[in-house]
């Protein structure tokens, strides 16, 4: 009675042994060929790559130009979206036709890529285009990014000027320093957690809603001027100590009001039509240029902003000031105040501190106000004697 049972194991036996063996083998043939001592080609290595081992670069467009900037000797290894592959920093593929995509970029190692650029060419305060700055290359219908955080520890330089892409995470690039986005006008979304290098940050003419630059201390130029998103709110944390230069102009929609006190080295100052109201006080001795036009603001005080030895600007029309503080400002040669609610006395009191500083050549425009009593006209009469342009 024993002996059937045996031999009933010895064939379940066997089978288990025979399914065990055909699934080994499949696994086996299926498996990474780089385990398996493959003599597989490095394109055909990078076809199998996981998607989080390539930074993979979506297209639009008949062709792709890349750039990318690498230091030392790595290994690149481009895939197009047609097949075909590439090993430069620099590569040019045509594809014949417009069509989405997917076209995967790895570097051996990730820490050799300092730049990625799809398309720069200057605009809007960059750097003069060049082969050691950041190359001239028109926009290369990018419409998305992925993988990027390959590149995050080492990353120093982004341009994507003019692309169609919609969304950029640079969470935790904390060696980038610069980031070109001039004219997305796709690009609704952009992450800035953790950057600490980040001195200048273009954007202008994006469709952002929502710019968060709390974790950004060392920016110094920000460019992020007419947005075109229904709303736009920035979240500077205390963020502002190095900046310079800051444009959110013809920004109506602008929800925020600016931390101007966070700035103490602002140099330019463009906020025109930004819905920015209440007062405007600037304490920077920088400052060149304020063009704060078409807001509410009903008080500006730059006492002190524009020592002797500069011919600064201040345009501040268009809002609804009250009062407005130009004491110890001798290097203020442009002035257009106009179509504001200042009242006699204080107009007079601006033409009367103008004339104090006994300069030449200037111009200041304070129509639209109350008209300046004698007391003020004679002090516009000095003015004019020294070759300034005086409308009042």
């Amino acid at each position: 009675m024993r002996f059937p049972n045996r031999i009933s194991g010895i064939k379940f036996a066997g089978l288990l042994t025979i399914v065990v063996l055909a699934f080994s083998t499949f696994e086996y043939t299926n498996s990474d060929p780089d385990k398996n001592g493959s003599n597989a080609s490095p394109d055909e290595k990078m076809r199998t790559a996981k998607p989080d081992e390539n930074i993979t670069f979506v297209t639009a467009g008949s062709s792709f130009s890349p750039i990318i900037t690498v230091t030392g000797n790595p290994e690149i290894q481009w895939v197009f979206g047609d097949g075909s592959t590439s090993d430069s920093t620099s590569p040019t593929v045509n594809f014949g036709s417009r069509k989405s995509r997917e076209n995967t970029l790895v570097v051996t190692p990730w820490s050799a890529v300092t730049k990625i650029n799809i398309g720069y060419d200057g605009s809007d305060g960059g750097v003069t285009p060049g082969s050691d700055t950041i190359e001239n290359l028109k926009q290369q219908d990018v419409i998305a990014v992925t993988g990027l955080e390959n590149v995050a520890p080492y990353l120093q330089v982004w341009a994507s000027s003019y692309n169609p892409i919609t969304s950029l995470d640079f969470n935790n690039f904390t060696a980038l320093h610069t980031i070109e986005c001039f004219y997305c006008t796709s690009l609704n979304t952009i992450r800035l957690r953790n950057v600490p290098s980040l001195t200048r940050l273009c954007l202008e003419n994006c469709n952002i809603s929502e710019l968060d630059l709390s974790e950004a201390p060392s920016l110094a130029d920000l460019r992020g001027a007419s947005q075109r998103s229904r709303t736009y709110t920035i979240n500077w944390g205390t963020t502002g100590a190095n900046l310079w230069h800051i444009c959110v102009r013809d920004n109506p929609q602008m929800t925020t009001t600016l931390p101007v006190s966070q700035f103490p080295l602002i140099k330019d100052f463009y906020v025109w039509n930004g819905n920015q109201s209440g007062t405007l006080h600037l304490t920077s001795t920088n400052l060149k240029k304020v063009l704060s036009s078409n807001n509410q603001y009903t008080a500006a005080n730059f006492s002190g902003c524009f020592p002797a030895g500069g011919r600064c600007t201040v345009n501040i029309y268009d809002n609804d000031l009250t009062s407005l503080d130009i004491s110890d400002d001798p290097g203020l040669f442009y002035l257009n105040a106009s179509l504001n609610s200042l009242n006699q006395t204080t107009v007079d009191g601006i033409l009367q501190i103008l004339d104090s500083y006994d300069t030449n050549g200037g111009y200041v425009d304070l129509t639209g106000n109350a008209a300046p009593s004698r007391t003020g006209v004679a002090h516009a009469n000095n003015l004019a004697a020294r070759g300034w342009k005086v409308q009042s």
